[in-house]
Parts: structure tokens; C-alpha cells; sequence
């Protein structure tokens, strides 16, 4: 009886050690597929930092019947900060736009009306002088920090291999409920950006049109950003860089925007 007994527990502990082994391999193989997911994205964050140095470029508005207009943009680039001064050819100098804190705090200042506005949680969404870019789109405030992604599968786009991700806020709060990245396979560019609204509806998308390689770089020079609701298009453009080009810090104060 007690031989029986021992040769019946041999099935019983297999079957243990065999279900332990398969979890642990699955927790082990999602662990890998999340870390491997915000390694895409930190690859993403490096991508689309701005140069430092001076920055220009200009943004192109158009609407459903065609008609569009045109922001002149200056940028000042540091690696923490950096400042963007929005002018048009009617009206000069409209609009100053600091960041700090790579981004994560921003700054507002009308010259027009002479008044600051500290960009605060919904805020931070607001539109660009009536373009499809809001505030916190220009930022570059870091994916990786402020999101949490998955890989979901994989895509095609603009005849690209793509992974597609799917990035969930870390903060509530926001206008965002939901980001899809599809980024390529080979150098993590991001190909496209879809901004779902809080119902999760995806309502405006980003694409990155244009790239240039510089020593070990890629940079971006062009984002097309489509409205679905409204039908128009903002296209964003980087022209020139200048990263010779060396800032006081004072110019970085958001008190000092007015001056």
C-alpha cells in the first residue's frame, strides 16, 4: 500500500513542478514583451528630441476649402528647456511658448495681449493658435515617463514594417485616453500617432513625413497632423539648425517672457 501511495504522488508533484514552470514562463515572456515595449519607446523619446541649438521652421494650416495660413516658428533648444516664438507675416510676433523641465512644464505668453498663462493638466491641450498641434504635442515630453505601452502586433504603414503599440496614460486627467504608435521595425521611427479621445475614439493623427540622418541621429523634419473631426491639416516643418548657437539662461524664466 504504501509503494502505491508513493507512485501515486509521482503524477501529482510532475503536475505541480509543470504548471509552477508554466507560469513563471509566462509571467517571464509578458515581462519581456512590456520591457521590450518601453524600449520602443525610449528609442521613440530620442527620436523626436529636438536639436539643440536654434531651430527654425513654420507651420501650414489648411482647411477643408483649401485655404490655408502660415506660422513662422524660432525655437531655442537646450536639452532641459526650450523656447518657441510663433509669428506670422500680419501680425509679427504673437506668441511665446516655454518649456521646461523637458517639457513637462509649460508656459505661455501673449504678446499681443501681454499676459501669461501657466499651462496646467487639461490646459496643456489647448490649441496652437488655432492649429491642430496643442501645447503639450510640441513639448516632447517624454513617452516612456508618462506612459505605459504595449506591442499589440504588427503593421504595415507607408510600405514600412511596423510594430503597433498601444500607450496608455499613466496620468489621468488628460484629453488623451489613448495613444497608437506604430513605429518601425528596424530603427523604432515612429511612423504614425493616433490621439484617441477619452471615449477612446481615435478624433486626430500625426504622421512624420519627412526624415533626415546626422551622425547618429534621426530627425525628424516633418508632421503632418490631420483633424478627423474638422477635416484640416497642419503641416509642421524644421528647416534650419543651427547647433552652434548658444543661449543665456535667463531668456529659460518664465517670468522674463515678457521682456
Amino acid at each position: 500500500m504504501m509503494k502505491k501511495k508513493k507512485l501515486s504522488a509521482i503524477p501529482v508533484l510532475f503536475l505541480g513542478a509543470l504548471t509552477l514552470y508554466s507560469s513563471l514562463a509566462f509571467s517571464q515572456e509578458e515581462r519581456k514583451i512590456e520591457l521590450t515595449a518601453q524600449g520602443i519607446l525610449a528609442r521613440v523619446d530620442r527620436i523626436l528630441e529636438y536639436p539643440a541649438g536654434q531651430v527654425l521652421g513654420r507651420m501650414k494650416h489648411v482647411k477643408p476649402d483649401g485655404s490655408s495660413y502660415t506660422i513662422e516658428i524660432n525655437a531655442s533648444v537646450t536639452p532641459e528647456d526650450f523656447l518657441f516664438v510663433f509669428s506670422s507675416r500680419e501680425r509679427g510676433e504673437s506668441l511665446k511658448v516655454l518649456y521646461n523641465l523637458g517639457g513637462e512644464d509649460i508656459w505661455v505668453y501673449n504678446i499681443h495681449s501681454i499676459k501669461l498663462y501657466h499651462k496646467l493638466g487639461i490646459d496643456k491641450y489647448d490649441p496652437i493658435m488655432a492649429t491642430n498641434f496643442s501645447f503639450i504635442d510640441l513639448s516632447n515630453y517624454d513617452l516612456q515617463s508618462n506612459y505605459t505601452a504595449a506591442i499589440t502586433g504588427n503593421a504595415m504603414v507607408k510600405g514600412y514594417e511596423a510594430y503597433k503599440l498601444v500607450l496608455k496614460p499613466i496620468f489621468k486627467g488628460g484629453e488623451y485616453g489613448l495613444l497608437t504608435l506604430y513605429v518601425t521595425k528596424d530603427e523604432f521611427i515612429p511612423l504614425r500617432i493616433d490621439f484617441h479621445d477619452r471615449d477612446n475614439a481615435i478624433y486626430k493623427f500625426m504622421t512624420i513625413a519627412k526624415i533626415k540622418k546626422k551622425d547618429d541621429r534621426i530627425i525628424p523634419l516633418r508632421y503632418d497632423m490631420m483633424d478627423i473631426r474638422t477635416g484640416t491639416i497642419t503641416i509642421l516643418s524644421f528647416h534650419s539648425f543651427d547647433e552652434d548657437v548658444k543661449f543665456k539662461k535667463e531668456i529659460f524664466r518664465s517670468e522674463l517672457l515678457g521682456e
